[in-house]
Parts: structure tokens; sequence; C-alpha cells
């Protein structure tokens, strides 16, 4: 059993390697950031995104479904009396970075060694049926944000630091048919922007998942979450999903004549519909690994005064013959209008697929995103921008320790210089 396993790390780490001595003749890669042209090289959106329990461990004996699934852990769990309970969990993301920058001015490669994710969870249940979910994260953690010149030295790496990344409370008031979740959460948006980071099944999220995020006057960037109240409910034996939600949005200024705070709250909505398994937990994942058969479509709205927000969304994955076969496509449109004029209307498209060999636990993955921009009332307009890349992941513990690696090429339309990217990411996660 250790020779193979040791054979197909080496397998694994060839294949990156080739991948890595491939590229070496060619611009070093650097993955803009999502609301524009790239000015320096940005390797990750600048705070994490939620957890999702892993795939859970097959059964004694496994189905021919479950016996693609590898191996997982228990999470470390504690049992109180009256159905309390507390889980601990945690999630490491060390990762390499190799990457250009699109400027024709700048040359050269970046190169970086940082944690994309440093995250402690806790969650649990109180008297049953009162679920609790809290993380905290400090991303790209020692990731260098130099800004500065050779005359001008900004060299800056993100030192230790803690941000609240989740906080909120579910009651199960009728099971799954009805919960309600309240706290500091994601709002119901597309598939991709609802999914854990530790069951991602490319690297990272999409990079336009989250094009709204910064727009309703946080001090910091939330990367999509907000607070508020939410319904979710399975219905028709969990063919149907439904989530709706009001969360505190934008709050208007205070004027001579009415205090601050005054407007509407914000609105969100989702139906999905499962053709086959259901996702019943607050976050989706990017892939069930064989556990689950998955076939759903999904629609999606989030508004608030002027602003407005649309998507639909699909995704596959499902054993099918020796493996798993994973698919997902998000379609979404924003438009701030009058009431946050800064959210340029634009339209996305976002996609990924591949294939997971089961004896092997690796996934060739590949990955297409399109940004349709339009020209603002005042200001230069959005640019569109297309980011085509893949890559391969090796599961040999599934979601609890993976290794991906991955290529992204980043062109701007009538840009004269593309940036590109290439990330080596160990996933360490047990919840």
């Amino acid at each position: 059993m250790i020779p193979k396993f040791r054979s197909l790390v080496a397998v694994s780490f060839g294949l990156v390697l080739s991948v890595s001595s491939a590229r070496a003749q060619e611009p070093a890669p650097a993955e803009p950031e999502a609301s524009g042209t790239p000015t320096a090289p940005v390797i990750a959106p600048v705070v994490a995104e939620p957890v999702a329990a892993p795939t859970p461990s097959p059964a004694a004996v496994p189905t021919a479904e479950q016996s693609v699934v590898p191996p997982s852990s228990s999470p470390l769990r504690i049992e109180g009396p009256n159905g309390n309970s507390i889980r601990l969990g945690i999630l490491l993301q060390p990762q390499l970075a190799i990457a250009n920058n699109a400027s024709p001015a700048l040359s050269g490669y970046s190169k970086n060694l940082y944690i994309r994710r440093t995250r402690i969870l806790v969650g649990g249940t109180i008297l049953g049926n009162i679920e609790y979910f809290v993380d905290t994260d400090y991303p790209n953690l020692f990731l260098d944000t130099n800004a500065g010149t050779a005359t001008a030295p900004g060299f800056v790496k993100n030192t230790p630091g803690m941000n609240v990344q989740d906080a909120f409370v579910t009651w199960k008031a009728l099971g799954d048919m009805l919960k309600v979740d309240m706290g500091y959460m994601l709002p119901a948006m597309a598939h991709n922007a609802l999914q854990g980071a530790g069951t991602l099944y490319g690297l990272d999220y999409y990079g336009y998942s989250f094009q709204h995020s910064n727009s309703f006057g946080s001090s910091g960037n939330p990367i999509g979450r907000d607070v508020g109240l939410q319904l979710r409910s399975l219905l028709v034996d969990g063919h149907l999903e439904i989530r709706a939600g009001m969360f505190q949005g934008l709050r208007e200024n205070q004027t001579g004549t009415d205090v601050d705070a005054r407007n509407m709250f914000r609105l969100t909505g989702r139906v999905q519909i499962n053709l086959l398994d259901a996702e019943p937990g607050f976050f989706y994942a990017g892939t069930y690994l064989g556990a689950k058969k998955i076939a759903s479509i999904g629609f999606s709205g989030d508004f608030q005064d002027k602003y407005k927000y649309f998507a639909v969304d699909g995704i596959v994955d499902m054993p099918l013959g020796p493996g798993v076969v994973t698919g997902q496509v998000n379609v979404a449109h924003w438009d701030g209008g009058s009431f946050i004029p800064t959210l340029v209307k634009q339209t996305d498209i976002m996609a990924e697929a591949g294939y997971n060999f089961a004896a092997f636990h690796v996934s060739p993955i590949l990955r297409f995103e399109k940004r349709m921009g339009s020209t603002p009332a005042t200001g230069a307009p959005l640019v569109d921008q297309t980011r085509i890349g893949g890559g391969l992941a090796f599961w040999p513990y599934g979601h609890n320790t993976n290794v991906k690696a991955f290529f992204i090429n980043v062109k701007d339309s009538g840009a004269s210089k593309s940036a590109n990217q290439f990330n080596l990411q160990w996933q360490v996660f047990a919840y």
C-alpha cells in the first residue's frame, strides 16, 4: 500500500514539474484582480471564503458509487447532554505562485511562498435543533504586497492578524423543510459563490464570483458576506431548494433633515432544482468526489434600491465510468445603477469541467471565464476580460488533503500583453 501511494505521489509531482517546465519558456504568470486591469501581481482575493464539511467517509461495505471516494478523516467532535455539541476544524492552504504582469512596462517573474488560507473552524449544536458555525481566517499570510519601486521601496508581507470569516446560527424549525439562518453569512447568490473553500473543485473560486463584494459600504472587503436573516427550505423530497433573505446592504447617509440608515434592506433569493441528490448544507461543494449524484439548476436574485443582480447556474457532479465527472457553469449579471455607481453593469460567464480518475485520484480540470462590461454614466468603461486555464488536482485523501497545480492566462480586450500565473497548492482540511 505504501509503495503504491509513493508511486502515485511521484506521478503527481512529475506531472506538476512537467507543467512548470513547459511554462518556463513563457512569460511568468499573474492573475489580476477581478475588479479590473492588473497593476501588480495579485494572487487571490484578500479575504478568504467559506468552508463546508469534507466528503463523508465511505460505508464499511462501499457501494459502486462510494468506491470512488477517497478515504476521509472523522471530525473532532465533543458531545454533551441535551443535544449540545462542539466540533473543531482547521483549513491550511500553503501555496507557491509564479506570476508576471500584464503591463508592457513590467518584466520578470514574481515568486511567492505564502498561505492562501489559515483558518480555524468551530461549529456544533445547541439543544439538538440549533446549529452554529464560526470560523476565522487571515488570508494570504506572508504574501508580498509590494507596491514600491527601486527608488521608493514598499516591500510589505501580510503578517498575522485575524478576521471573522463567518458567524451565524441556524434554527432547524422543521428539519430540512424549514431552516432559519441569522448572522454574518453569504447571501443566496450563484452556486460557486455559495461553495465552501475547503471543498472547491479548482484551485479557488471563479475570478468573478464576488464582483459585488465590496459594494455595500463595509470597512474591509467581506468577500460576499452580509449580516441578515435567511429562510432555507428543502421541498418535494429534496428536489426543490428555496433560499430567501433580508440583509443589511448599503445604508443611506444622514442628511440635513433625515437620519442615516433609513432605506430598505437588501433582499436576496435563490431557487435550486435538484434532479438527483440534494445539497442540504448551508455551503455547497464544488465536488462531492462521488459521494453524491448532483445534477442541479439554480436561479438567484439580489436587489436593493436601483442595484440588481441575476444569476443562473448548473452543476453536474456524479460517478461515471471509472471515476467522477464534474462540470459547472455560472452566468451572473450585476448592475449597481445610481444606487451603487461604482459597480458597473456587466455580465460574467464562469465555467469549469473535469474528470476524476478514481484509480489514481487525479483530476485534469479546465476553466473558462469571460467578463463583458459596459460604459458607466461617468468614468472609463469596464474592460472586457477573458480567463482561460486549467490544471491537475490530486486527491489522495479527498478534501482532507490534496495537491493542485493550475495555470491561468488573463487577457484584457485590446491589451498588447496578457497576464499568466502558475500556482501549486497543498490543502490540509479537517472539519
